[in-house]
This record gives structure tokens, sequence and C-alpha cells, in this order.
């Protein structure tokens, strides 16, 4: 009898390493939107470096109508544009980020993208919230007299602003704590806790919004209650909204595969974005209103208070009307809750930098995060959130452009891994990266042209997806790598 020779199934190519290591572990563990993108997205927006600059970004406004409008239309504008298309596709594939958007930048594309470009913003994202966290722990307890002035003066080195002493010591350990939990696998636990808190800061959040509405100090704009003046909307307050959640949107890849259904997927984003970032900016608008910009007390600070930030307006504002315990209980329970996308940003930077380079995966690793979080937090540059928020909208948004031109293109369906570089996404993710850098070419170079580029954030999305769509209908498709089936591949239907 003759035997038939063995099978053998071709090995499908391998993938660069990011893309490689994450196409081996889909998500398969699904749970309801209560406890993945509700709370998730609550603490994105209830995060005092958004409110902060959302406060600012208000000032100066006839009224708090056109800021408020341009808030809520760029939340708006980010549930539909920036987390639609990819929760979805997440949702229905199963698959992370980088494999995800393998499909509109081939694999090498999404490595450098989706992987070590995302990562490192996941580090930024770290810097600033540890920085935040420590300067509103130092306010409240300035606030409560146990500290003096004198031991958070700023100082500068080689032109360079440098925090003081102590500032910097609270800088070490807090990076040491969130690194040594990372390092311990304890993120999810300490996530999980976060998560629970972050609707106590949302009611923390409102409430000090409404004493600030109620209780209005000579020289804030909630004295004159100018809720009613005004018309249009703020292009600057809705490219600040748009540009933040750009990179906070595409995380929806992920938290769309760790929920059960597509309703889960509407109801988390509906609750977490639509209704928490709506009562976020109207709170942080209200709070921004209601500060003086004026030190209200003797205490005289060489930190950055703008007027009309939170931290501006709990210690000043409400310091004044509410004394200073109150103020700094705020403080102090705000700078906890500012710690929530530490956790997220850090894990980010450790497994898309570990799976790129080996070598990071013991302590090289650990040491490189710490010493690059505690660098931007030392010199302040955490706090240049506007500079920060505008890249993140010009790198982000037109990578969620081209994941939403691909499912357009594909009728909501994952088209699976495709290897190499793609031509189509990557011109389009590179077009859309310089339109949203507008804004800081702009202040670099003075053109006052590039000043039309506004919401730049908005147009490097349209801008990613146009080009994307034509380049692909122009082209021949590309094959995908088939891989195999996680619980929900294709449930999309």
């Amino acid at each position: 009898m003759t035997v038939p020779p063995a099978t053998i199934e071709p090995r499908p190519p391998a993938f660069p390493p990011i893309v490689q290591s994450l196409s081996e572990h889909p998500i398969v563990h699904r749970r309801s939107w209560l406890t993945t993108i509700a709370p998730a997205y609550l603490g994105v927006f209830v995060w005092v470096p958004f409110i902060d600059a959302m406060g600012s970004a208000g000032q100066g406004a006839a009224g708090l109508t056109a800021p408020f409008m341009g808030g809520a239309l760029g939340v708006i504008a980010g549930y539909l544009l920036l987390y639609e298309a990819p929760a979805r596709i997440g949702w229905s594939s199963g698959r992370r980020l980088p494999v995800v958007a393998s499909a509109a930048l081939g694999a090498e594309g999404s490595e450098w993208i989706a992987g070590v470009l995302y990562g490192f913003f996941g580090l930024v994202w770290t810097a600033v919230s540890v920085y935040y966290s420590v300067k509103l722990i130092l306010l409240g307890l300035l606030s409560w007299n146990l500290i003096d002035v004198s031991a958070v003066q700023r100082g500068s080195l080689g032109g360079l602003t440098l925090e003081s002493p102590l500032f910097l010591v609270c800088l070490a350990f807090w990076t040491f704590i969130i690194a040594s939990a990372n390092g311990l696998r304890l993120m999810n636990v300490i996530a999980a806790l976060l998560k629970v808190y972050a609707p106590v800061a949302t009611v923390l959040l409102m409430v000090a919004a409404a004493w600030a509405w109620t209780h209005p100090l000579a020289g804030g704009a909630t004295a004159d209650r100018p809720a009613t003046v005004g018309a249009g909307i703020e292009p600057k307050v809705f490219q600040l909204v748009f540009g933040y959640f750009a990179f906070a949107g595409l995380m929806g890849v992920e938290w769309g595969a760790a929920v059960r259904d597509r309703r889960d997927v509407r109801i988390g984003g509906w609750l977490g974005i639509l209704a928490a970032g709506t009562v976020t900016v109207l709170s942080a608008l209200v709070l921004g209103a209601s500060d003086p910009g004026v030190p209200t007390t003797p205490i005289a600070l060489n930190w950055d208070l703008p007027p009309g930030s939170f931290q501006g307006a709990v210690y000043r504002a409400v310091g004044a009307t509410a004394g200073g315990k109150a103020a700094g209980l705020l403080l102090l329970l705000f700078g906890i809750a500012a710690l929530a996308p530490a956790c997220y940003g850090s894990a980010i930077y450790t497994t898309r930098f570990r799976a790129h380079w080996p070598l990071l995966q013991r302590r090289a690793g650990l040491w490189l995060g710490c010493v690059l979080v505690v660098g931007l937090g030392a010199t302040a540059l955490s706090a240049e959130l506007e500079t920060i928020f505008t890249i993140s909208g010009a790198l982000f948004a037109p990578l969620a452009g081209v994941i939403a031109a691909e499912a357009i293109l594909t009728r909501g369906a994952w088209a699976g891994p495709r290897t190499g570089w793609r031509p189509a996404g990557i011109a389009a993710w590179s077009l859309g990266a310089v339109v949203g850098l507008a804004p800081v070419l702009q202040r670099l170079t003075g053109a006052d042209s590039l000043r039309l580029v506004e919401p730049a954030a908005l147009f490097a999305f349209l801008a990613a997806a146009a080009v994307y769509a034509a380049a692909s209908l122009a082209s021949p498709k590309a094959p995908s790598v088939e891989l195999g089936r996680s619980e929900h591949s294709g449930a999309a239907g």
C-alpha cells in the first residue's frame, strides 16, 4: 500500500518582534464595559493634566459657551473618529494595536509607529502623570502649611528649569514605585484600584466646580456669571481635546478587544467618553473661570500655576473661599488620581520596548525608563502640556485615520496583518503627521500662515484617511497573512 506523503503546512513569514509577540497572544478574556472601557476612559478624562490645560485654554474667551462648545465637539469628534473604528476592529479581531495597524501600515511600519513610537509616548504619559502627582501632593501640603514654600522653589541648571531637591526626591520615589509595580506585574492590581477611584475623582471634580460657581471670588470670571455670553466654538479648545485624546483613543483597539460584544463597545464609549468627557470639560472650564490668576495668600511660588489651571484654581480660588484644608484635601486626592495613566503608559512602554529590544528585558529597560521619566519631570518639560498634546494629535490622529479608512474599505472587517512596509499607509501617516505638527512649527518659525491649520489634529486625521483611501483604491489589494483565530475573530459579521 502506498503511503501518501505528509502534508506540510506553509510556515507564515516572520513578523518584526513587537507584532510577532502580540500576534501570539490575542485577547481572549472578555468582560463587561462596566469594568473595562467605561472606567478606563473615565480615568483618561478625569486626569489633572488634561483638566489643567482645558481650564487654561478657556481663559480669555467671552464667557464659557464658546470654549465649552469647542471642548464638547472635540469629545464627540474623538468618539466618532478616534475611538469608534479602532474599538470595533479590536473587538472583532481580538488583537492588539500593533497587529491591527499592520493591515494598513504593514508589519514593519506598524512595528515602528504603533509599536516603538506608541510605546515611547506611553513613557511620556508616565512622566506627565508622575510629575503632576508630585506637584499636586506638594501643593496640598503647602495648603495645609505642612511644608515651607522655600522647600519647593525652583532653580536652574544650564538654562533649564530645575525643580527643588524635595521635588526631585518625591519624583524619584514615585517613579521607583511605578517601575517596581510594573516589574512585579502588579499593574493590573493598581489599575483595578484606580478604576474604582476614577468615579470618586469625577464626583470630587464636579463638587469643586459647583463650589467655585456658587462661591465666586473677586477677579474670577464666574463672579459675572458669563455662561450665556459668547457664540461659536473655540478652535484651540477643540484642538486640545482632540489632540490629547488621540493617544488614548487608539487604546480603544485593546480595550474594545476586552469586551464581550458590540453593545459593550457602544455603551462603554457613550459613558466613558461622551458623558465623562463632556462633564469633565464643563467642570474644568468652570473651575478655570473661577481663578483670578493672582495669589490670594502671602505665599509666593515660582512654580508655574497658569490662570485657569486646575492646580491654580484649587490652590488660589477654592483655597480662598473654602479654606486651605479643603483645597489641600482636593489637591492630595487628585494627586493620587493623576497616577492612573502612569499605570497604562508604563505598561505600554515596557511591553513594546522589551519586545523590540531584548536587551531592555532586564534592568536596562527599567533604568532607561526611570531616567527619562525623572529627567522630563526634573526639568519641568513634563508640564509643557500644549506641546505634548499637539504632538500626540500629530502622531496618533493620522494613525487612527488610516485604521478608520481601512475599516471603511473593508466594511468593518479586519483584513489581517500584512508583511513589510505598506506604502499607502506610511505615506498617509507621514502626511498627516506633518499637518498635525503645524502648531509646533508655527511656534518655532513664527510663520503666521501655519495658524490657518487649526484644529491641526483634526486636519491630520482627515488628510491621512483621505490619502490612504485614495492610494488603496488606486493600487492592487495587498495580501494578508492568516493568523490563528481568536475567540471573537470575525464575529463582527
